[in-house]
């Protein structure tokens, strides 16, 4: 039997919906816990229904990552527009500085983002995608800094690859289990956001 036609309000609703109580187990349990069978114990449903509305649980997660990292873009651009009127190497500290305030604020969603293991091809075009707007971004900062004499003259994004890899490194390693302690990590951040910073040119 064909599976009944819904509005797209209605598809809208529930994709919303499930995408809800997605964020919810995943900020209360973890990634670990985020599965198809466990959103539709939430919703009351049986998990095969979630894929009237989500292709399978890959697709739930994506869904999830993208609605979630949408806070990060909006920051990334206020960071941008403060660029065009501030000192640049405040700017450029404190938008290194924001990864670290988002995992310590996030810590699953930057977990599932990030960590996470990408088993299917949308799921690493997903992973590669955000990372590429995080340099780009991080990149059009550099370059600011480099015009104005401010910053070492170098290739934008390379530099603005090499200087997130530092700040971003302590946070991986504490999510793949390297770091235990979270005061090490804060620590390894700090000293890696100053190398970062020197890096620059600063």
């Amino acid at each position: 039997m064909p599976r009944p036609r819904h509005s797209e309000e209605h598809l809208q609703f529930m994709r919303a919906r499930i995408l809800d109580v997605a964020y919810a187990i995943l900020v209360e349990k973890g990634p670990q816990a985020l599965s198809a069978r466990a959103i539709a114990d939430e919703l009351g449903m049986a998990h095969m229904t979630l894929y009237t509305y989500f292709e399978n649980q890959s697709a739930i997660l994506q869904a999830l990552a993208e609605r979630e990292l949408v806070k990060l873009r909006v920051q990334q651009e206020m960071f941008e527009q403060r660029a065009e009127r501030e000192d640049i190497v405040h700017v450029m500290r404190a938008a290194l500085e924001f990864f670290p305030q988002f995992e310590r604020e996030n810590p699953n969603l930057f977990h599932l983002a990030w960590v996470t293991p990408q088993q299917q091809p949308e799921e690493m075009a997903l992973a590669n995608e955000q990372s590429r707007k995080s340099l780009e971004h991080l990149a059009r900062l550099v370059r600011l800094g480099v015009e104005r004499g401010v910053f070492k003259p170098r290739e934008p994004l390379l530099a603005a690859a090499a200087a997130w890899g530092m700040v971003v490194f302590p946070l991986l390693m504490f999510h793949s289990g390297r770091i235990a302690d979270p005061q090490q990590r804060d620590r390894l951040v700090a000293e890696m956001l100053d190398a970062a910073m020197s890096y620059l040119g600063i």
